[in-house]
């Protein structure tokens, strides 16, 4: 697991939002995260080996009160940038008809064998 994506997950694990990679056995109530590491991106060949590589991840936000949006956005670009930097975009906004749940979500890439620049000491609950 690149150690970029490894720091993401910490840090929003640190968030007041709970956070789950790829998806949870039962939603939480209220505003939640989903994480996931979706595809290579790019890699860079060598003599005939891959020596390095990139992937591509997303963040999704579900959140139930539109009054919410403004402070929920903020705190995840504010983590995606801590750690990214500018290495991710926000790709759709939508409101889910089936769930009545707004749905954001971000995409990312991170780097295959960099180490990251900071480090969440702790987690919080949030795992699937």
């Amino acid at each position: 697991m690149p150690s970029e994506y490894a720091a993401l997950v910490a840090a929003l694990k640190l968030s007041t939002t709970p956070i789950a990679e790829y998806a949870w056995k039962t939603r939480p109530e209220g505003a939640f995260r989903v994480i996931s590491l979706d595809f290579e991106s790019g890699s860079l060949n060598a003599d005939g080996e891959k020596i390095d590589r990139s992937w591509e991840g997303s963040v999704d936000l579900f959140y139930p009160k539109l009054t919410d949006r403004d402070d929920l956005i903020e705190e995840t670009e504010e983590i995606l940038t801590e750690i990214l930097g500018n290495s991710w975009e926000l790709n759709s906004t939508q409101y889910e008809t089936g769930t009545g749940l707004f749905h954001v979500e971000w995409t990312f890439t991170v780097l295959d064998n960099e180490e990251p620049e900071t480090e969440p000491a702790a987690q919080n609950a949030g795992d699937a």
